[in-house]
């Protein structure tokens, strides 16, 4: 892990957004959040194991809500990309970001990296990443790590077979032991972190 990753850092943030998650527990919430105390530890095994880094990685989360996953997210990877279809949901993302970066400051802790872009649109529709390309440079074909919380990871995945470059890595969050299986992904890392949560794929030739 980079040295400016540090534990207290990523509890930091995942405390923060942790205590604002939907759809949690049993509340009825119209959308799920995923877990930043786990998801960092996905993300920092996959960081020692070579499959991520914060120099060369293009991170994507195709359903991004208020941005917290790229937050984490952007201390492993060279650019954090987010998308969310709701732009009302999107709309919480600078307030938070600031009310998290302001506990990063008071803490003497670095801030996130100036690598976050975040937009309102589909993640399957062309005309979004015509839009990302705009902002960005970065086309669908040059993402290294797709993300998404189970919803939609079916279609989503049709979509990685279809256009991503092989050695694409698609990490999905929700699953317990059993697994899906995709027709032109394989499994490559079951449970990363050994958090029982996520499975890493990758888009092979």
């Amino acid at each position: 892990m980079e040295k400016s990753i540090t534990g207290r850092v990523l509890a930091t943030i995942a405390g923060f957004y942790d205590e604002r998650r939907y759809g949690y527990e049993g509340f009825e919430g119209y959308r799920k959040s995923t877990d930043l105390f786990k998801l960092a530890e996905c993300a920092a095994a996959m960081r020692a194991s070579g499959y991520i880094g914060p120099e060369r990685t293009v991170f994507a989360d195709l359903g991004c809500a208020d941005g917290r996953v790229n937050v984490l997210m952007s201390y492993f990877v060279k650019t954090s990309i987010g998308i969310e279809i709701d732009p009302e949901i999107l709309s919480e993302y600078p307030q938070r970001k600031e009310d998290v970066e302001t506990l990063l400051r008071e803490a003497q802790l670095p801030l996130p990296p100036p690598n976050i872009f975040l937009l309102s649109g589909s993640s399957l529709e062309p005309d979004t990443y015509r839009r990302v390309f705009e902002a960005t440079g970065v086309r669908f074909s040059d993402i290294d790590l797709f993300y998404t919380y189970i919803t939609l990871h079916d279609v989503f995945a049709g979509k990685i077979e279809n256009e991503a470059r092989p050695g694409a890595l698609y990490l999905v969050y929700g699953f317990g032991r059993i697994l899906p299986r995709y027709e032109r992904l394989e499994l490559l890392v079951p449970d990363p972190g050994g958090q029982g949560i996520a499975a890493l794929y990758v888009k092979r030739d």
